[in-house]
C-alpha cells in the first residue's frame, strides 16, 4: 500500500515536458502537465491506433468486394462437382446399358479381362477368312469416296461390313428380339462389322462367348455364342479383322450360328440396315 501510494504521488506531482534544439538547446515547445495525465494520454493514443488499425484490416479483408470473390470460388468449385458427378453418372449409365445388352447375367469368377487362350488342338488353317463379295465391294467404295469430295453428312455415315455370310434364321424385332441370328458354317470366323475397341470379351451361361466392340459414333456391336473369343478386352480391331469363331456355346444357342446385336445410341436397331449378310 504504501509503494502505491508514493508511485501515485509522484505520477501527481507537476512536470514540465519540452522538445529542445540538440545543437543550441533552444527550447522549442513544452507544456506542463502530470505521469498520471501522460499515461492515460498514450493509452488514449493506444487505444485509437488500435481502433484504426482493425477498421483497415476489417475493410480490407472482410470487405463485399473479398466475399464476392470466395462466392464465385465457391461457385465455380460447385459446378467443377456438378460436372465431375455428371461424367460418373453418364458412365454408370453406360456400363449399365452394356449390361443390359449382354442380359445381366455374368459368371460367379467374372474372366473380362482374361480371355483363355486358344487351344493348340483347334487348327485356325480351317478357319474362312476370305472377304466376301460385300466386303470387297464396301473397300471400293470407300477407295472412291477418299478420292472424292464428300458432303459432311456423308463424311458421318460409317461403312460396315458383314461379320459373317449365311442365312438368317431369325430377324430383328424390337420387342422380343434385338438382333439377327445367322446360320453359317463351323469354325468360320467372326469379323469385326467396323474399326473399334474390344469393350468386353467373356463368357456368360446363357449366352456362351461373347465380345462386344465399341466402334465410335454411339455405335456398338454385339457377338454372342462364340465357339472361341480372338480378341482380348482392351484390343483396338479394324473392319474385317477375325474377332472370334462361329459357335454354339450357351444355354440359348441350339446349333451353330452368330447372334448379332448393332446398338446406336443406347438403343437397338436393325442390321440390315446398314450390311447384308447374304453368301
Amino acid at each position: 500500500m504504501r509503494i502505491g501510494k508514493k508511485i501515485i504521488k509522484a505520477l501527481g506531482k507537476n512536470l514540465k515536458f519540452s522538445i529542445s534544439n540538440p545543437t543550441s538547446f533552444k527550447e522549442i515547445w513544452s507544456f506542463n502537465s502530470n505521469g498520471i495525465r501522460v499515461i492515460s494520454l498514450l493509452l488514449l493514443l493506444i487505444i485509437l491506433a488500435s481502433f484504426a488499425i482493425a477498421y483497415f484490416f476489417g475493410a480490407r479483408f472482410f470487405s463485399s468486394e473479398t466475399k464476392t470473390i470466395e462466392r464465385e470460388k465457391l461457385e465455380a468449385q460447385t459446378l467443377a462437382i456438378d460436372s465431375l458427378s455428371s461424367q460418373i453418372q453418364a458412365q454408370e449409365n453406360y456400363i449399365l446399358a452394356i449390361r443390359k445388352m449382354l442380359s445381366g447375367e455374368l459368371p460367379v469368377v467374372s474372366t473380362m479381362d482374361s480371355i483363355p487362350e486358344i487351344p493348340k488342338e483347334l487348327d485356325l488353317s480351317n478357319i474362312s477368312t476370305q472377304k466376301s463379295k460385300e466386303e470387297v465391294r464396301i473397300a471400293e467404295k470407300v477407295k472412291a469416296d477418299l478420292m472424292t469430295q464428300s458432303t459432311p453428312k456423308e463424311s458421318n455415315i460409317p461403312y460396315f461390313g458383314n461379320p459373317v455370310t449365311g442365312v438368317i434364321s431369325q430377324t430383328y424385332d424390337r420387342k422380343t428380339h434385338h438382333a439377327i441370328d445367322i446360320v453359317t458354317e463351323r469354325n468360320m470366323a467372326v469379323k469385326a462389322c467396323l474399326a473399334g475397341t474390344v469393350i468386353y470379351a467373356g463368357y456368360t451361361r446363357r449366352d456362351g462367348y461373347i465380345i462386344v466392340i465399341d466402334h465410335g459414333n454411339k455405335f456398338l456391336s454385339i457377338y454372342k455364342h462364340n465357339k472361341r473369343i480372338l480378341k482380348k478386352t482392351g484390343s483396338k480391331v479394324k473392319l474385317g479383322d477375325p474377332i472370334a469363331i462361329v459357335g454354339d456355346t450357351g444355354e440359348n444357342s441350339d446349333g451353330p450360328h452368330l447372334h448379332f446385336e448393332l446398338w446406336l445410341d443406347q438403343q437397338p436397331v436393325n442390321p440390315i440396315k446398314y450390311m447384308d449378310f447374304k453368301h
